[in-house]
């Protein structure tokens, strides 16, 4: 593993860790986080790993404001983290030959691989791991916009005993509000893998047969039995969903 700091598009630094094949590759695959999620959490770090060891150069990263990258939490924002993905992908191409890329991610970070792979043609294959579509509405969205923001905590990578503490503003909703991932799938033209889990409450598996249905071919869709939307804290289960998604993978 290799720590490394990549610019961003407000000329602060993104916390990045790049993993490395054995032999040398053409092959690239960039991490996404979900929602307030670090790229230190051990699905993420299994994945990569697994892709590294297929002959991939994996890389993943915090996105802006969060956990050990630079920015404040009001910049966390489906806006810049497509930014912040453009960012990685420019750094890793300007140190490798890379002529493969496959960008995805968890949650959220499966959903922005979606809306970054249908404006960027340089992307190569998406892995969506129970992507998230649907909008902020209903009583979350009302609550979230008269508090102006929405407190949220995720647990530290190998300390169980602590949290981390987000105020996320309404102005997040607002600029995720400019986004549609269905509507974005239909625009994507490469091979697709999507991942849905049978007790998926955050993102539910007919929301992701619903992505699946609008994607274009080639695609395919993994369902988890007896799985559910928190299976990174369960290696067993890792190890199940990466060698589903291994695969599935086209490269």
């Amino acid at each position: 593993m290799e720590p490394v700091k990549i610019p961003n598009s407000n000329g602060q630094n993104l916390a990045a860790v790049i993993h490395r094949s054995t032999t040398k590759t053409e092959k690239l695959a960039i991490l996404c986080p979900g929602y307030l999620d670090t790229k230190d959490y051990t699905h993420l770090i299994m994945l990569a790993e697994d892709l590294a060891n297929r002959g991939y150069t994996a890389v993943r990263f915090d996105p802006t404001g969060t956990w050990e990258s630079d920015g404040d939490i009001s910049e966390y924002l489906t806006s810049q983290y497509l930014n912040d993905i453009e960012n990685v992908l420019e750094y890793m191409l300007a140190e490798g030959n890379y002529t493969y890329v496959l960008l995805g991610g968890h949650s959220r970070g499966g959903q922005v691989s979606i809306l970054y792979a249908a404006r960027d043609p340089r992307i190569s294959e998406v892995l969506g791991i129970m992507p998230s579509h649907a909008p902020v509405e209903g009583k979350r969205r009302e609550d979230w916009e008269s508090a102006g923001a929405s407190n949220s905590s995720r647990d530290i990578p190998g300390n169980t005993e602590e949290r981390k503490s987000f105020s996320v503003p309404f102005t997040h909703v607002l600029d995720r509000d400019q986004f549609d991932a269905l509507g974005d799938i239909e625009k994507i033209k490469v091979p697709i893998v999507l991942v849905s889990a049978e007790f998926d409450v955050s993102v539910p598996p007919e929301h992701v047969q619903e992505l699946f249905e609008h994607a274009n071919e080639s695609k395919k869709l993994i369902y988890l039995e007896g799985m559910d939307h928190e299976y990174r804290h369960n290696r067993e289960e890792i190890e199940k969903v990466n060698a589903l998604v291994m695969d599935a993978l086209k490269a």
